[in-house]
């Protein structure tokens, strides 16, 4: 997973897109996610696009990417990203 996150990290540095670009972009990804959901669960207006559960993953992966680079490229340092998840799942836990 280290090596994944070092190859994001990488091509976020080459990502020409600006912060609110990126931030467009993510917005896109999660309503694409949003549709899919829609399509699997065959909701009313939505059962059309025949989406099963193989592109509700694709669009999960396209939001964890479009973030993780959008994240890389505001980070400070190389642990950030631990350390933030780390904090927030032990917020998480502590609201279940």
């Amino acid at each position: 997973m280290e090596q994944l996150l070092r190859q994001i990290k990488l091509l976020s540095e080459k990502e020409p897109k600006t912060l609110e670009q990126m931030v467009l972009k993510l917005t896109e990804e999660v309503g694409e996610t949003s549709q899919a959901i829609l399509s699997y669960l065959k909701a009313n207006g939505s059962e059309y696009k025949q989406l099963g559960i193989h592109e509700v993953k694709e669009e999960c992966v396209d939001v964890i990417l479009v973030t993780l680079a959008l994240f890389y490229k505001v980070a400070e340092n190389e642990n950030e990203l631990q350390e933030l998840i780390i904090t927030k799942m032990d917020k998480w836990q502590r609201k279940m």
